[in-house]
């Protein structure tokens, strides 16, 4: 059985995945414009989100909302994880690419489950912590969508291959500009 490869996948196939990584992309875009509203993109805003605020009358996140956000959360992002993990594997990038890109989606999916426990029960320093998952997570997300986008719609098949096709050694065919301007001198 061939390898599998975005380049020579069918055009539905193609299709399907660039619909599913875009809305992949917009699902992440949302969740990040949901917690710069909720919970800002300070340290500050996000330790007053989940630990509350006397000054401004906000209550600290109670167990049960964690539990909610959790529940909500614990599958999905894993699942989001995979499927990008397996997307990017099925591409032709190297394989230490393909390794940190599964491991920084995977730690980042991880982190964004328990940061809000630790941000609202371990010390105040972790709430430093939420860069490194954005970094994770958006790191993660744009490399995993962009090589199997680049391979399916923007590389010529015959890449990798020993041999170009006629069409692609300019002097060689018939109708090739270099033949065209040569017969002009």
């Amino acid at each position: 059985m061939p390898a599998f490869s975005y380049r020579t996948a069918a055009t539905s196939v193609k299709l399907a995945v660039t619909a599913w990584l875009l809305l992949a992309v917009v699902a992440i875009g949302v969740a990040g414009l949901q917690i710069h509203v909720q919970a800002g993109l300070t340290p500050t805003r996000a330790l007053q989100h989940y630990r509350g605020d006397e000054a401004t009358l906000q209550y600290p996140m109670n167990f049960a909302n964690l539990v909610g956000i959790t529940h909500a959360h614990a599958f999905t992002l894993p699942m989001l994880a995979l499927i990008l993990s397996l997307g990017m594997i099925a591409s032709s990038a190297r394989e230490w690419l393909k390794r940190i890109v599964v491991i920084a989606l995977f730690i980042g999916m991880l982190l964004e489950l328990g940061m809000p426990w630790v941000a609202r029960y371990g010390p105040a320093w972790t709430v430093h912590l939420f860069p490194l998952i954005g970094v994770l997570l958006i790191g993660g997300l744009f490399t995993a969508v962009a090589f199997p986008l680049y391979e399916m719609w923007w590389t010529p098949e015959h890449v990798g291959t020993a041999a170009r096709p006629q069409a692609w050694q300019p002097g060689k065919w018939p109708f090739s500009l270099g033949n065209r301007l040569r017969s002009r001198h």
